[in-house]
């Protein structure tokens, strides 16, 4: 009788007690037993976790896929005869019961508990347990037919939903655009979306025209598609986005704004004066396009190297051009909508000619006046149209002209003077459709000269000489009264300049010091370019005289006879120096040693008396008698 009872008051919760709430199609349970968390997702998104106690053995809570098939208030605990909501009551006061094994939510169910720390662990009979307040909230928003997934695995929560086909919901990140607003009619534009949550998301792409959407291509798995605007105007573009499992009409939207703006055309380009004209006269041009107020025009000409901007992009569609040169021209109109991001929607060009007559602007040389005789020159004429005009170059010796290359396409010619004089060169142009004589003339004059040469560089006195000495440099060349002259000389370190360039032909040296120098005359023509045409160099030894530092005897006076005494010299360069020795008796002077190197001398007097003893020194290269001298008295017993 109470067995019978007790299924009598479970087949009054389970149909007063229970809730029927219908099942939300985008509603999932998802419950690891690795982890011990349950997983909450609605409406295509993980709404929340929850902590979970599973079975105390890993068989104890079934594994699969089931469903809520009944939701319970305050179900009692009937193996203890606990009433339902009871604080003891250890399946809490809320019971999701799920189809498990073969039960129909009366064996395993969602429920909560009545010891808080066992949430986390494995410490149920097969049941997953929760903390009471997360039940509560969990059963008023779950609804009955609700899918459960029970597994132990490694994978996330939100792979596993993936695995057994939850309808994540998609959210649009971003909507772009492969070519950037504005874009003329007919752009190909890739328009591609991205989303930052979901699942199997498909995407559906739209276009406003300012009436009405049309779809580009309705929802499928592909993010991006092709657009290509016909008409100019400003767009809409929209992508929807939804989980292909989904039962809206979308889940998430963006959209944009894009121009597409009608490429200009230019439709003409006419000239108020038709070719060909002279230079300097005034074009006036005028363009036509498809759309003159949103068009902008840029006026050009080619000369035939490069193009050159007449008037930059405006709203003008009319300009002035003044050629100032003969040529073969192209003028162009560029026109572009003002939205345009090339450099030209379209162009047109006309041919225009521009003559001049011949004129003759520089007449050039490759070797520029003055120049000496036989230098071969090259004569070059510049004109203001070198490919159409002739030339004619003439040379005047001062007595007549001479033709030295008749009129020709060629702008230059070789000339070879073999005299010295001062020359008229004269280059005649003309065009090639000219029947003048010539159109016009440029005449320069160019001297030629002798370049300048040495014969002769005299010193006065001549070498070697001692420091101190005034040497008077002179030299000779081959024309002394057109010719300049520099003197240089070099004292074994530099060469130092002691008169530059002049038309003096002699200068002063005075030596301070001893050594071998080296005496340099350059000599170049007056209108010489070089550094110099000619030079030549002598070589002019200078010492330092002799000196006595010291006259020295190894006895001093008084001595006796035919004692030997020693007379020592010391001066201040003696491997450069000669000595010689002298002794006066009273009566004359006798020269006991002459010049030699030898600097001391050994004397033993045979007679009393009183002598004088003189050394004398003088440089080896000395011309004097002595440099130095000095004498000793000497007295003999």
């Amino acid at each position: 009788m109470k067995k019978l009872s007790c299924f009598i008051l479970l087949i009054f919760f389970l149909l007063v007690g229970g809730s029927h709430t219908l099942a939300n199609s985008n509603q999932m349970i998802i419950i690891n037993k690795n982890t011990n968390q349950l997983a909450y997702y609605n409406q295509g998104k993980l709404e929340k976790t929850f902590k979970v106690a599973t079975g105390r053995q890993n068989s104890y809570t079934p594994e699969g896929k089931f469903k809520i098939v009944n939701k319970i208030k305050n179900r009692p605990y009937y193996k203890q005869n606990i009433p339902g909501g009871h604080p003891s009551n250890p399946l809490g006061d809320r019971w999701l019961g799920i189809n498990a094994r073969g039960t129909y939510g009366t064996t395993y169910a969602i429920h909560g508990n009545n010891n808080p720390k066992s949430i986390g662990t494995y410490a149920s009979a097969g049941c997953i347990r929760m903390y009471n307040d997360e039940i509560r909230w969990l059963f008023d928003r779950v609804a009955v037919n609700t899918p459960v997934i029970i597994t132990t695995s490694k994978q996330s929560l939100h792979q596993i939903a993936l695995a057994n086909g939850y309808a994540f919901e998609s959210k649009v990140n971003k909507l772009s655009v492969s070519k950037s607003s504005p874009q003329p009619t007919n752009a190909s534009v890739s328009v591609s979306a991205s989303v930052s949550s979901g699942s199997n998301t498909l995407y559906k792409f739209m276009v406003h025209d300012g009436k009405k959407w049309s779809t580009i291509r309705d929802f499928s798995s592909t993010n991006k598609v092709n657009w290509q605007p016909k008409s100019a105007g400003n767009y809409k573009l929209k992508v929807q986005v939804k989980n292909k499992n989904s039962k809206r009409k979308f889940e998430d939207e963006r959209v944009l704004n894009y121009t597409v703006y009608q490429p200009a055309k230019a439709n003409s380009l006419a000239v108020n004066k038709v070719s060909p004209q002279p230079s300097n006269t005034t074009i006036n041009l005028t363009a036509q396009s498809n759309n003159n107020t949103n068009n902008q025009f840029k006026f050009s000409f080619f000369d035939g190297k490069k193009w050159v901007d007449i008037q930059k992009y405006s709203s003008n569609n009319k300009a002035t051009w003044k050629p100032t040169k003969a040529g073969n021209y192209q003028v162009r109109v560029q026109v572009k909508n003002k939205h345009s991001k090339k450099s030209f929607d379209s162009e047109r060009i006309i041919n225009y000619t521009v003559f001049n007559e011949a004129k003759i602007n520089t007449l050039s040389f490759n070797h520029a006046t003055p120049q000496p005789i036989n230098k071969d020159i090259t004569i070059t004429a510049q004109s203001n149209d070198n490919s159409n005009n002739r030339f004619r170059f003439l040379v005047f010796d001062g007595q007549k002209w001479v033709t030295i290359q008749d009129f020709s396409t060629k702008r230059t010619v070789s000339w070879k003077p073999a005299k010295a004089g001062a020359y008229q060169i004269k280059v005649q142009g003309k065009h090639r459709n000219s029947k003048k004589a010539f159109d016009h003339e440029k005449v320069m004059t160019y001297n030629v000269f002798h370049e300048a040469t040495l014969s002769d560089i005299s010193l006065n006195p001549v070498s070697p000489q001692p420091t101190d000495t005034n040497i008077t440099i002179t030299a000779q060349s081959n024309d002394n009264s057109n010719n300049h002259f520099k003197f240089l000389i070099f004292d074994g370190q530099k060469w130092v300049t002691i008169q530059d360039f002049s038309s003096k032909r002699s200068t002063s040296w005075k030596p301070l010091n001893a050594g071998d120098y080296q005496i340099k005359v350059q000599v170049k023509h007056k209108h010489s370019k070089k550094n110099f045409d000619h030079e030549q160099i002598i070589s002019y030894t200078v010492y330092d005289p002799a000196k006595i530092v010291a006259f020295n005897m190894d006895r001093e006076s008084p001595q006796f006879i035919n004692n030997e005494i020693h007379f020592t010299v010391n001066s201040h360069d003696p491997s450069n120096h000669l000595y010689r020795f002298s002794i006066f008796d009273g009566s004359s002077w006798d020269v006991v040693q002459d010049y030699s190197p030898n600097n001391n001398y050994r004397w033993v007097p045979i007679s009393e008396g009183t002598y004088t003893i003189k050394s004398e020194v003088k440089h080896k290269n000395s011309t004097h008698p002595f440099d130095d001298s000095e004498e000793i008295i000497f007295t003999i017993e």
